[in-house]
């Protein structure tokens, strides 16, 4: 019964055309509180293997869009309409070129299944139009449940009508996965290879042949990385390495090179900030699989050259590589600073042009955005840790009201770049520190192992710390500090306020976690080994650091902002902490997004929450003080 109705669910992916420009420039000269909470109106732009045609993410009418849009080019003058792509009630989760004629998308959607509300995955294969949907079929495990990520994980080179996929787990597995070859046009599947090595990830080199497989296991309190390889399909898999996952010699395996099927790409561990593997490209190495060695730094000389050619026409903005067509004639560049918000390049070096795609956010072309400082600060143990200080354009750092903004995770980081959380915050003259407390990732492997086992104690300790630094060094007015975030960051501001409620003026949580016993019984079968090693492997000990069960010590005023159908933080978190704030006669608000979830992906909720915050923070940290 659960997987026919949530197969009918799935074809409803439709076609929603309208002749609007891609994104439009505001007219007006303010920058209003919904210029800041609108989601990006282009992003993720990716371009087709001829490189006559670009799929990008827009915002239309609220709710994010798949469009697809044929480039100019002095050799091809007809014109296309472009066509925007709705996925009915399911949302976009990724999509891909498979070749020149169909996209590869993955879809999710939120359903209850036995009495829990969890994500569901698809992977379809459409026509570059939006017509034509071939959903990829998708078996269970023996638990009755879907693979939790299936992806198309490796494009074949010289085959366009197929690619590869991870589409079901082992059967007796949650995250094992088989690989199957997959006709583009058809969704058809062919089982290439049953997972009989417990890898959790798989890499093809260029030929479409899977040669590398990698997994995580825990062996007590070790976390053991192995990395299986195998020269040849018809050879039997052997371990290219072996290593606990905090040792600074562990390899990240990320593709094998695109001409030599016997180098494989790899960065280390310990990089400094290996949020560049993600999709850059920036840090990487060549890896001998003969010798077993690195040989030398990765260089693309045709992504560079392109490259070279944009950061001379944007001097003053970071730029990072997006996506390419398969002949190395057009790149896609995201272009961005602290001050600016995100704008995308097609650079042609056959034509040798610059063409400005689109960018993030057009309605805040005319504000005044604040520098985004990095800075450190000494824990209580002499731990150094690094953070994000912003401050109101105009203002001195001196006895500012503050807004402490820690980030989701604990296990992810802030980037340097443009915020719209941030720069909102910053234009009604608060400042923002985003402390990267230990357990951050990006920051060498040292950092993130700093704070396993340490969610509610030496991370929140950190982030505590962070205020007293501000304090001390006079940036901050004590009585003037509120401490805001989402997820990870909705926890740690509702547990600030219940650890050390003299220290905050008012607390914000988005979506925060607030009941760890409850969110142990609803999740255990997906979170059991993240969350007991998250509060020290003692479950006596999580109701010391859950919120709702510290509510008695809160003194400072609470706002509670909770979407209904959040998959990941059940909403009973919120409500519940809501419920029991009310009895002990606390000041609390609380906010609830009718179909709202864990992401910011529907605008009139976005626009809700910043006009809350923005209501909110004038009543505790003083009024409007913009200059």
């Amino acid at each position: 019964m659960f997987q026919l109705r949530f197969r009918r669910a799935l074809f409803v992916l439709s076609v929603l055309l309208f002749s609007s420009p891609v994104y439009v420039i505001a007219a007006e000269p303010l920058v209003t509180t919904e210029d800041f909470a609108r989601l990006p109106q282009f992003y993720s732009p990716k371009i087709s293997p001829d490189g006559k045609r670009l799929a990008f993410s827009m915002t239309y009418k609220g709710e994010p869009l798949l469009v697809v849009k044929k480039l100019s080019s002095k050799d091809d003058q007809v014109k296309e309409k472009m066509v925007p792509i709705n996925a009915g009630d399911m949302k976009f989760w990724g999509y891909e070129w498979g070749n020149n004629d169909r996209l590869i998308v993955n879809l999710r959607i939120d359903r209850n299944f036995r009495k829990s509300l969890v994500v569901l995955n698809r992977v379809a294969s459409i026509k570059r139009d939006g017509s034509d949907p071939k959903f990829l079929i998708m078996k269970t495990n023996d638990w009755d449940f879907y693979r939790q990520n299936p992806k198309v994980f490796n494009p074949l080179e010289n085959d366009d009508q197929h690619v590869l996929a991870v589409l079901d787990d082992m059967p007796d597995s949650f995250h094992l996965p088989k690989v199957h070859k997959v006709h583009v046009n058809s969704g058809k599947r062919e089982l290439l290879l049953q997972n009989l090595i417990g890898a959790q990830y798989w890499l093809a080199d260029s030929n479409g042949d899977v040669r590398i497989g990698g997994k995580t296991d825990y062996a007590g309190s070790k976390r053991n990385v192995t990395i299986f390889y195998r020269p040849t399909v018809k050879d039997s898999w052997e371990k290219l390495q072996k290593i606990d996952y905090f040792d600074h010699d562990r390899l990240l395996a990320y593709r094998f090179h695109e001409s030599d099927p016997n180098i494989l790409l790899v960065t280390n561990a310990n990089l400094e900030d290996n949020e560049k593997l993600d999709k850059f490209e920036a840090e990487l190495f060549n890896y001998d699989l003969t010798k077993r060695e690195i040989v030398g730094e990765y260089k693309n000389q045709f992504r560079e050259a392109a490259r070279e050619k944009l950061e001379k026409a944007v001097p003053d903005l970071k730029v990072v590589f997006m996506s390419r067509n398969k002949d190395k004639t057009r790149y896609v560049f995201k272009a961005f600073s602290d001050l600016s918000p995100a704008k995308y390049y097609l650079v042609d070096s056959q034509e040798n042009k610059i063409s400005l795609l689109g960018q993030d956010y057009p309605a805040l072309k005319n504000a005044n955005f604040a520098a985004m400082e990095q800075v450190v600060y000494k824990a209580r143990d002499g731990y150094e840790i690094p953070a994000f200080l912003t401050v109101p354009v105009g203002s001195k750092k001196e006895s500012l009201p503050f807004v402490i903004y820690p980030h989701d995770g604990p296990w992810s980081h802030d980037k340097w770049g443009f915020d719209n959380y941030v720069q909102f915050m910053a234009s009604k003259g608060y400042g923002v520190l985003q402390p990267q407390f230990r357990g951050s990732t990006g920051l060498g492997i040292e950092h993130e192992e700093a704070g396993y086992g340490q969610w509610g104690y030496t991370i929140q300790d950190d982030i505590t710390d962070g205020v007293q630094w501000l304090i001390d060094e006079g940036i901050a007015d004590p009585d003037r500090i509120c401490i805001m975030g989402g997820s990870f960051g909705g926890y740690a501001a509702a547990l600030g306020v219940a650890k050390t409620p003299d220290l905050y003026r008012c607390a914000i949580s988005i979506n925060g976690v607030m009941d760890f016993p409850q969110l142990i019984r609803d999740r255990s079968k997906y979170l059991f080994e993240t969350i007991h090693r998250a509060v020290l492997n003692k479950e006596k000990d999580v109701e010391l650091v859950s919120p709702l069960h510290q509510a008695a010590n809160i003194k400072a005023p609470l706002l509670l902002i909770a979407g209904e159908k959040d998959a990941v933080v059940p909403v009973k978190n919120s409500r519940n902490m809501y419920k029991k704030l009310k009895r002990l006669k606390k000041d609390v608000e609380y906010i609830e997004l009718e179909n709202g979830e864990h992401w910011r992906t529907y605008e009139p909720h976005e626009i809700t929450t910043f006009k809350a915050i923005e209501t909110f923070l004038a009543k505790h940290l003083g009024e409007d003080t913009a200059l």
